[in-house]
């Protein structure tokens, strides 16, 4: 595959870019010498650029709309590639498919159809899904856990990888609340929690998407018995104000974490943090 280049496509939520990870360690193990490239989103940029799988991140917005979609396949024609791995299966890829398709179209991996993405039901493209799908395309996949140890690498001295960023110093843990509230732990349980920890002079810090900032304010002030703003000093509420390479950086610093089910959960799991779910 002389002058050749592959482009791994991979923008859908961090859960599914999660479990992703042991397919983008096949695609680079299956190319040794070949250029491979990942086309993301900014969300993901910082994240992914710490990866020993690409020689190249494309941190792209969407490609939605017929212009956006016409100067990305501008983009990535005139960049050139052989083999595309796309690992979303969205309608925005499937379009991208149809543009790049032609006489001098590069070969292309990915679902036949689009997925449909559904909360309760998990990832569209589940990872037993995704090892079938590398399977037929020759490619093996490890049947392992995601491992993201790799996410800080080269960035680790940058002023805002650091917890002081955030205004924590000394020990803390985090609340990583389920992204579905019917299966969420109560604001009260994770208050408890907060006031004990801060009597061993542990920070509680939470961490999530800006949909559970309503949920963090909440437990902020529950951990406060006065009424007033003692919890300032034992609660962080970090909800929507990282992004995943932090994530992973307060993962990595941590004691440990207390959550439930969430794509949080799913990036403090593949860095290696301990906890409690």
């Amino acid at each position: 595959m002389a002058g050749a280049r592959i482009l791994v496509i991979k923008q859908e939520c961090l859960r599914e870019f999660v479990d992703a990870e042991p397919a983008f360690a096949a695609i680079r193990k299956a190319n040794p010498g070949v250029p491979v490239d990942l086309l993301t989103t900014q969300a993901f940029g910082r994240l992914a650029k710490g990866s020993p799988y690409f020689d190249r991140v494309l941190a792209a917005g969407g490609f939605h709309d017929k212009a956006a979609l016409k100067e990305m396949v501008k983009q990535l024609k005139r960049i050139g590639y052989e083999q595309v791995y796309d690992l979303d299966g969205t309608r925005a890829t499937q379009d991208l498919k149809s543009a790049m398709s032609g006489f001098r179209g590069p070969r292309w991996v990915g679902p036949r159809k689009v997925l449909s993405r559904n909360v309760e039901t998990g990832p569209a493209l589940s990872a037993p899904a995704l090892q079938r799908m590398m399977a037929d395309a020759k490619v093996p996949m490890e049947n392992r856990l995601p491992d993201l140890g790799w996410a800080l690498d080269g960035r680790k001295d940058a002023a805002n990888m650091q917890p002081s960023w955030f205004g924590i110093s000394g020990a803390f843990a985090l609340f990583l609340p389920s992204d579905d509230p019917q299966n969420r732990w109560s604001v009260e349980s994770y208050a408890t929690v907060a006031m004990e920890l801060a009597e061993a002079n542990i920070l509680s810090v939470i961490l999530g998407g800006e949909h559970l900032a309503d949920f963090a304010h909440a437990v902020l002030h529950a951990a406060s018995p006065d009424g007033r703003n003692a919890a300032r000093n034992s609660v962080i509420d970090l909800t929507g104000k990282t992004d995943f390479a932090q994530m992973a950086m307060l993962a990595r610093e941590s004691q440990f974490f207390i959550g439930g089910a969430s794509d949080t959960l799913h990036l403090c799991l593949s860095i290696g943090a301990p906890g409690v779910v």
